[in-house]
């Protein structure tokens, strides 16, 4: 399996390292560039989720991006944190609703469930790893 992996901080500034990462795994590794805009979108989310609505948490947040046959694998481990799980906490969205009836939250989660083929989550001794999964063929 080709990976790319990063510890960052807690905080929505390292939303750039996280980025970065993304632009040199594309960089190196040998997965379709139309496959960013949804990468980087759904991690985007999910990490900016982990940060805001997770800010109990301590720890670094770590980032795997990997290439496994014809499936891209995303992790964002979320270390020294309670349990939270940013899809299955999310609001549901009723996007046929008129927006001036929605009320805010969960649009990007929905964006992240339409994007990625599977979403896993997993929360053992204080460390939570979402998992997302994008086909590459």
């Amino acid at each position: 399996m080709t990976s790319l992996s990063a510890e960052v901080a807690r905080d929505l500034e390292s939303l750039t390292q996280v980025m970065q990462l993304v632009e040199t795994f594309f960089l190196t590794a040998n997965v379709d560039l139309k496959l960013r805009f949804p990468v980087e979108l759904a991690l985007e989310e999910i990490f900016t989720n982990v940060v805001r609505h997770n800010s109990s948490g301590k720890g670094l947040i770590g980032i795997t991006l990997g290439l496994r046959d014809d499936e891209m694998i995303i992790t964002v481990t979320d270390f020294d944190a309670p349990r939270f799980d940013p899809v299955a906490d999310s609001p549901v969205v009723d996007v046929e609703a008129p927006l001036d009836g929605r009320t805010a939250g969960g649009l990007g989660i929905h964006l992240v469930k339409k994007i990625m083929d599977r979403i896993e989550y997993s929360h053992r001794n204080r460390t939570g790893t979402i998992t997302l999964y994008k086909r590459v063929n």
